[in-house]
């Protein structure tokens, strides 16, 4: 049967990753300055060691303040650490960081033509992990690709990470769709198993074939972190590649 729709990842999919080690290091340094300015006391080996993980360590219990899973994140660090900062001051540093680290993230510049070609034909929605969905909404206004998109889930709003399913049955429900009838695209292996177990149609982006995964958290050893893997299923290596194989799914075969 023909798909009904085209779900896609964002970091690593209709964004692309630059130097992220360089990436790490400005969001360390932006997040270090930021506290400095707060009163943190430890110099920078011992306040990367702190962060070493951060986004990999369970996230903190939810609080009445609306904070964000991010906000949380670098509230218990200071804690941790013996810094006590206003919610201002946790949002500022937030701010800071995140940004300095999106500087190393680019849209590819075939992401609007592609979205802009399928959108004549299929709903579009976006299923993303991220901790801090304002800066999500930020970079999809000022990259245009919400004008796109008929539905955006992102992990931090929905309480959901891939690759649990549940995350991409929300997308599902909000367009009334059945799974296998709709392609996901994704970078990462979360993509490709999340969406396989909620019964969608998988499909990975591989831009550089044989590369290391590219560092999804701070970590003091960066290259401790970097690994390769493999995927069996229907990949593609540009976005533009897509558009040849949406007519192939529709013909009935089986990516």
């Amino acid at each position: 049967m023909p798909p009904q729709a085209v779900f896609f990842d964002l970091y690593g999919t209709l964004l692309v990753y630059g130097d992220m080690a360089a990436a790490w290091s400005d969001w360390l340094d932006g997040l270090f300055h930021r506290l400095r300015s707060c009163g943190l006391a430890l110099d920078p080996d011992e306040f990367a060691a702190r962060c070493d993980g951060l986004f990999a360590r369970p996230e903190p219990p939810v609080r009445s303040d609306g904070m964000t899973v991010y906000e949380r994140r670098l509230s218990a660090l200071c804690s941790e650490i013996g810094l006590g900062l206003t919610l201002p001051q946790v949002r500022d540093a937030v701010d800071a960081s995140v940004h300095a680290w999106q500087k190393h993230v680019t849209l590819d510049a075939e992401a609007i033509p592609v979205l802009s070609t399928v959108r004549d034909s299929f709903p579009l929605a976006l299923v993303s992990n991220f901790d801090h969905p304002p800066h999500v909404h930020r970079v999809l206004r000022e990259t245009g690709l919400r004008d796109y998109l008929d539905t955006v889930v992102i992990s931090g709003e929905v309480g959901f990470k891939k690759p649990d399913p549940r995350i991409f049955s929300i997308a599902l429900e909000r367009l009334g769709l059945r799974p296998d009838r709709v392609i996901y695209i994704g970078d990462a292996p979360e993509d490709v198993h999340g969406s396989t177990l909620a019964g969608l149609v998988p499909v990975r982006l591989d831009r550089n074939p044989g590369a290391e995964t590219p560092q999804f958290d701070f970590r003091a050893d960066p290259n401790g972190s970097q690994r390769r893997w493999s995927h069996a299923g229907t990949t593609i290596h540009s976005l533009g590649e897509l558009l040849n194989l949406i007519p192939t799914i529709s013909d009935g075969e089986n990516p």
